[in-house]
């Protein structure tokens, strides 16, 4: 069971219980809880993927279950106001019953002839007048007042004394007395709630004892009522105290709303902006939280504007936080995209291609904003995994190549030493022939492991042209028996075809290269005029010219040499 369904429950039990104090406390306790967590869940608000049907879910009960406390919590409210409205709607009803029996109480006082009867109907009157609960208290005095004036004219102007004997009057007084010193008590009270409620108590209680010595009555009378109205007094000091110390509240809570204005009038545009701003409403709503009561007639509007102004700054956020979660739904989408383009080709043995891909797809996915706190991690460590499976599988595939490519390392090693301990023969074809067997036999070795294969052919190529510059060729035979080696190796790589190709296009573009240098030299030479100082430096841009053309020429034969031969390649 999560805290807030246990606050549900306990807001469910108060709310079906009878309303009382003890009820108050304990709901102020519990939507005090709520609240605190209801604001950490607006601070700390999250995106939802709209494909997690799971977090979707989670979402819409808990913005259930925050309606439904929040219906707990006006219930009971509305359950507090039906309390005090019913007990007004009492009072103010035992209010015209008790002007009902002063009027029954004047009318017998005045129109009963008949002794017994009187002392009868007396005691009905007061048995009704007890019975009686709570008045309004703006009444409760002048009603009490002409109560007790109607006993007092009973108890004198009858001719009671007839009937009553010495020790009722000695009794009387000893009781009146008793209750004189209760009210003397009582003023120590600080309480004022008990106060006004003991209060009532005693002079209930002085009404209902009987008349005393005469003589006494008016020192008495004096008493009691002087020191009766000193607790009213107090309880009258008590209010006036807090009716100050509610304007003091008020202008406090006056200046928390300008404090709040102040904080929401600024701009955010940024987490980090709305994060600070809510940990300084926070600790505001937490100052308002402290400071008490204020006037009754200023409560509900003070309280409003400050509600509103923070609910709107509070939408504010959610506004923001769910445009940024639409950004980052669309950045998630776009991240998806690249994980579903690595699984597709994470299984693929082309590993130099595949690689070049996972590369760019790896800069793209940086290029890509935040997807959002909930879905960042979840889509890095899935499109990682992806990347991973084709990386470790490629490591692995080259490993086991590595080991089985050891003995073809120490084949080529022997070729390279049998290269060069290798003596020209006189006779120059035979030498060529020789040297060509050399080179077949070195690409049908086969691979080497990969960290060894440009120092094995490094060296072998070196051993070969040492033997090849040996020789004594022509330029352009050198030439040719060398490129023809070179093709060669190039029909041995991996991917002879597209290999081939780039050398072919490598060529081209040395010959486009090398064209366009010859026109511009070219056409430079129209700007020279014959001068003896100028001879040198037309020789120089006359020899570039030639040089380019030699070159051209050359990479031409080259191209030719390509179209004479045939590849075996499968893909």
């Amino acid at each position: 069971m999560t805290e807030k369904t246990s606050i549900r429950e306990k807001l469910s039990e108060l709310v079906n219980a009878p309303y009382s104090k003890d009820l108050e406390k304990e709901f102020s306790l519990t939507i005090d809880s709520f609240n605190s967590i209801f604001n950490k869940e607006k601070e700390e608000q999250v995106e939802i993927d709209e494909e997690n049907k799971e977090a979707i879910a989670l979402f819409e009960e808990n913005k259930q279950l925050n309606a439904s406390i929040l219906e707990l919590i006006q219930q009971f409210k509305n359950n507090k106001a039906a309390f005090f409205d019913a007990i007004k709607a009492e009072e103010e009803k035992n209010g015209l019953l008790k002007k009902e029996i002063i009027g029954d109480f004047k009318k017998l006082i005045e129109d009963e002839e008949n002794l017994g009867a009187l002392f009868g109907k007396v005691k009905e009157i007061r048995e009704k007048w007890n019975e009686v609960g709570n008045v309004p208290s703006k009444i409760f005095q002048k009603l009490q007042a002409e109560y007790s004036k109607l006993n007092e004219d009973f108890s004198y102007n009858v001719n009671i004394y007839k009937a009553l004997q010495d020790n009722d009057l000695k009794k009387n007084y000893s009781l009146k007395n008793q209750v004189i010193h209760q009210v003397k008590e009582l003023q120590e009270n600080d309480k004022v709630k008990e106060l006004e409620k003991q209060v009532r108590i005693l002079q209930n209680k002085w009404d209902e004892i009987g008349p005393t010595y005469k003589e006494h009555w008016e020192t008495l009378k004096e008493d009691y009522w002087t020191n009766i109205q000193k607790i009213y007094d107090k309880i009258k000091a008590y209010y006036e105290g807090q009716k100050e110390a509610q304007i003091e509240n008020l202008a406090k809570k006056k200046g928390l709303i300008e404090d709040l204005k102040v904080e929401v009038a600024k701009q955010f545009e940024k987490h980090q902006d709305w994060d600070v701003a809510t940990k300084v409403i926070i600790a505001i709503q937490a100052q308002w939280k402290k400071i008490g009561f204020v006037p009754k007639e200023d409560n509900d509007s003070t309280w409003n504007e400050f509600r509103t102004i923070s609910n709107d700054f509070f939408d504010r956020k959610s506004e923001f936080y769910k445009g940024r979660n639409d950004q980052y739904s669309g950045n998630a989408k776009l991240k998806q995209d690249l994980i579903e383009k690595v699984d597709a080709i994470k299984d693929s043995k082309e590993w130099r291609d595949t690689a070049e891909t996972i590369k760019k797809v790896q800069n793209e996915w940086k290029r890509i904003g935040h997807a959002g706190r909930v879905s960042e991690q979840k889509l890095w460590t899935e499109f990682r995994s992806k990347c991973d499976a084709f990386f470790e599988s490629r490591s692995k595939y080259f490993e086991e190549q590595d080991a089985a490519n050891e003995g073809n390392l120490k084949l080529k090693e022997e070729l390279v030493a049998k290269i060069e301990a290798f003596k020209p023969l006189e006779d120059v074809k035979e030498t060529l022939v020789k040297l060509k067997e050399f080179s077949k036999e070195f690409l049908a070795i086969g691979n080497v492991p990969f960290k060894e294969k440009d120092r094995i052919y490094k060296a072998y190529k070196t051993a070969l042209d040492n033997l090849y510059d040996g020789l004594k060729l022509d330029k352009v035979e050198k030439e040719k028996v060398l490129f023809e080696d070179k093709i060669e190796t190039l029909k041995s790589s991996l991917n002879p075809s597209k290999t081939i190709q780039i050398e072919k296009e490598k060529i081209r573009k040395q010959i486009t290269e090398l064209t366009k240098e010859i026109t511009n030299y070219e056409n430079n030479l129209g700007f020279f005029s014959p001068s003896k100082g100028s001879e040198s430096l037309f020789k120089g841009v006359k020899d570039k010219i030639d040089g380019g053309k030699a070159n051209i020429e050359k990479l031409k034969r080259q191209l030719k040499q390509f179209s004479k031969i045939e590849i075996d390649d499968n893909e």
